[in-house]
């Protein structure tokens, strides 16, 4: 009886551990080199506009659908002024993501895009999945920055 009783242990915890493993979620930082590295995966335009903004296109291909979640933080002088959490169905190909920020909160800012496979019924994401996270400072070259900042 004891041994049964220990077998039926191990296989709880055996099967609570496999299923926790399954939503893991991976960090990934995704920095001008890797874009650099992945150009079939990654596109990172930057541009001035014409409202004093720093515009941020940010380019996803994938494969297969998938389902996205975009976290963006805006901070400006250390404090969270925005917090933006929007999620999409990504299409097979180019997926894009736009940000604008003003030049004063980018250094701080953080961009994060979870991926996540889709289930087999409907749309329902899977557990588990990615976050590729952006340093938005990194991308803006600092000419533009500076011309943005008025310096």
């Amino acid at each position: 009886m004891k041994m049964i009783s220990l077998l039926r242990s191990g296989c709880f915890i055996a099967a609570i551990l496999s299923t926790s493993a399954l939503a893991v979620s991976v960090n990934v930082p995704v920095t001008p080199a890797y874009v650099r590295e992945h150009p079939k995966e990654w596109s990172v335009e930057v541009i001035k506009g014409i409202d004093g903004l720093i515009h941020f296109t940010i380019k996803r291909y994938v494969e297969v659908r998938t389902y996205h979640v975009a976290h963006l933080r805006v901070y400006h002088q250390s404090k969270l002024i925005k917090k933006s959490d929007t999620s999409s169905i990504g299409t097979n190909g180019w997926n894009t993501f736009h940000i604008a920020l003003s030049p004063e909160d980018i250094a701080e800012s953080k961009f994060e895009l979870s991926e996540h496979g889709l289930g087999d019924v409907g749309d329902v994401p899977a557990a588990g999945g990615t976050v590729y996270q952006f340093r938005l400072s990194d991308f803006v070259p600092e000419q533009l920055l500076k011309s943005a900042l008025g310096r």
